[in-house]
């Protein structure tokens, strides 16, 4: 994500930077929010291309102010991380998103999965993901109900704090996918070295396959070599039948994007899986 999953929006905008003051402002507010369940979260259908039906979703952030009114992620997660924040607002996304995938799995009976973004700090923070492992014990979630998404840029920029933690994580089942592949920060040597089971095509490379040869071609090598991997490859931002179909005929194993459902809330994500 940018911040993906349990911590970004789509699509993704530029955000404004606000002045000092209005930072320390909004932090104070972000803090009362997580108080007073001004957050919550939304859930993005992510659609399996082929086989079963998916009952899988992104749980992505929002914040409702009672006078500012929606305020979207990309105003307030940097900030959150340079605060310090992040831990606590991450903490509460991880368990929000862990509870409402079990309350899914036991009205639907479907094994549904849910996606969730982590930050680099929370990567950093050792008993973190042992403490977040610990809880899905005790509400009895299997660990494979969930996916963790982190970014090229944390793990390029952290590769050995980000290494342990994740090897922890998919060695007690949680699956790891990168999230924004191909826009910059493209290590392929750490793909050989980390527990990532997906990346996750940029949504700005998806919407550049309609009308570019050269980015079908990327696209179809990208597939090519996570099979050989043994990753899957998700395609984010899909908008258009158009993009559909492509992602599709390039071999794409999961995709997600207005063109297969909008974020939903828990009670809209539900009647989704009833009605799929």
């Amino acid at each position: 994500m940018s911040h993906s999953t349990a911590l970004h929006a789509q699509p993704r905008r530029r955000a404004l930077r606000p002045a000092r003051g209005a930072q320390l402002d909004l932090m104070e507010e972000l803090r009362l929010a997580l108080r007073r369940g001004q957050l919550r979260l939304a859930y993005q259908p992510i659609h399996r291309m082929r086989g079963a039906d998916s009952s899988s979703f992104e749980a992505l952030l929002r914040w409702r102010h009672p006078v500012l009114g929606d305020v979207a992620p990309e105003h307030f997660i940097d900030l959150a991380e340079q605060d310090g924040l992040i831990l606590e607002l991450g903490d509460w996304a991880f368990r929000a998103a862990a509870a409402e995938c079990r309350r899914l799995r036991s009205v639907s009976g479907r094994s549904v999965h849910v996606a969730i973004n982590v930050s680099a700090l929370q990567l950093s923070s050792r008993p973190g993901m042992q403490i977040w492992l610990r809880h899905l014990q005790d509400i009895d979630l299997p660990a494979d109900a969930l996916s963790v998404e982190i970014t090229e840029r944390v793990m390029v920029r952290h590769p050995e704090a980000v290494a342990g933690q994740l090897r922890l994580l998919a060695d007690a089942g949680v699956r790891i996918a990168l999230d924004d592949f191909g826009v910059g920060y493209s290590n392929l040597a750490l793909l050989g070295q980390l527990p990532v089971h997906a990346l996750k095509f940029d949504r700005s490379l998806t919407q550049a396959l309609v009308d570019s040869e050269r980015h079908r071609t990327i696209a179809s090598s990208i597939v090519d070599m996570a099979h050989r991997l043994r990753m899957q490859v998700v395609a984010e931002g899909v908008e258009q039948t158009a993009q559909a179909a492509i992602t599709h005929e390039l071999g794409f194993d999961f995709a997600q994007g207005y063109w297969y459902g909008r974020p939903l809330s828990a009670a809209q994500a539900e009647q989704w899986l009833r009605a799929a």
